[in-house]
């Protein structure tokens, strides 16, 4: 009883900035732009079927990769003692420091025609990988911020 006002902040920013916005998308979901009550739009979802498909087989590839990734790594981290242990924790623990979006806009500098990785390619003879704005890159951006999930719990 005694701190039960201390909650009161972070309901009001979870109200404001979670469940607010999650309100607007319902009701532009279900309104026209009159105002009145319509599932058109849902019936037009049909039309990104393909796009749907495409993001749920993105998904599904970079999960199976993390999974086959993360868990040999997660048995690694279990069965290892001492500093190695708190060494390789830390190391993959380190990225998440970072916020989110500028992780994967960092791939996209390594990744792009001119890139670091090309770069590289170019300096010691070999062709340059046109990876950028693929499924490839996708997956790969995919696995690399969603890995530490993988294998930390």
């Amino acid at each position: 009883m005694r701190n039960k006002y201390v909650a009161y902040p972070y309901v009001g920013w979870m109200a404001l900035f979670v469940v607010a916005p999650l309100v607007l998308v319902v009701v532009y979901a279900v309104t026209t732009r009159d105002g009145g009550f319509t599932l058109d739009n849902f019936a037009s979802m049909l039309q990104y079927a393909p796009v749907f498909g495409r993001s749920f087989l993105l998904a599904l590839i970079a999960t199976l990769i993390c999974i086959l990734l993360g868990y040999p790594m997660a048995y690694y981290l279990a069965r290892e003692r001492g500093w190695l242990r708190r060494m390789s924790t830390m190391l993959i623990m380190l990225p998440m420091w970072m916020n989110f979006l500028l992780r994967t806009y960092s791939w996209v500098f390594l990744l792009e025609r001119n890139g670091f990785f090309n770069s590289l390619l170019s300096s010691i003879g070999l062709p340059k990988l046109d990876i950028i704005d693929t499924p490839a890159a996708v997956v790969l951006g995919m696995v690399y911020n969603f890995l530490p999930f993988m294998v930390l719990p």
